[in-house]
């Protein structure tokens, strides 16, 4: 009696590994995604070719800026100190900043949070970008971009629209043409 119910559980926990299996299979293949990982991040709230937003702040040295101050081919980036992979990609954005055409007046950092992280990001990023710090969960003036996905990298081509980077590196579009 003991053997049969062993049997039957192990028939039973088979049975329903088969019935996984098919469901993740059929899951998988409705949704399009050939069981590769796909992002549930939310989308940044600011449509991408939309005007660089009003905003007015002062960056970590003092210097204030506005929707003014930020120039076709700046590069606006949006990190937190509580973001992993912000943390992880600021080494990356910090050499990009380095050469990117303009130089630090063309690139902007808005960081959020404190912490430990805080003071060694401002110390990577001060030297090649404008630094404005926030704190976190502050309505500070990165909120006028409407983002949302930490980290976030956008582009502003010549005409004062910003466009959507999605990634650190890469060139910046100069022209309506080039985005």
């Amino acid at each position: 009696m003991l053997v049969a119910a062993v049997v039957l559980i192990g028939c039973l926990s088979v049975f329903n590994l088969f019935l996984l299996l098919a469901l993740a299979r059929r899951t998988s293949a409705s949704s399009g995604n050939s069981g590769e990982y796909v992002s549930d991040a939310p989308e940044n709230k600011l449509p991408d070719g939309s005007p660089v937003p009003e905003f007015r702040t002062r960056t970590h040295s003092g210097e204030e800026i506005d929707r003014d101050s930020v120039a076709n081919g700046s590069v606006v980036g949006f990190l937190s100190t509580t973001c992993g992979p912000c943390i992880e990609q600021a080494p990356e954005f910090a050499a990009m900043a380095k050469d990117h055409p303009g130089g630090r007046d063309h690139v902007l950092v808005f960081l959020k949070g404190g912490g430990p992280e805080r003071q060694r990001m401002i110390d990577l990023l001060d030297p090649v970008a404008r630094v404005v710090t926030e704190a976190a969960g502050s309505e500070g003036a990165s909120a006028s971009f409407g983002i949302v996905r930490w980290p976030s990298y956008l582009d502003v081509d010549a005409e004062g629209r910003v466009h959507d980077r999605g990634q650190v590196a890469g060139p910046v579009p100069t022209t309506a043409a080039a985005s």
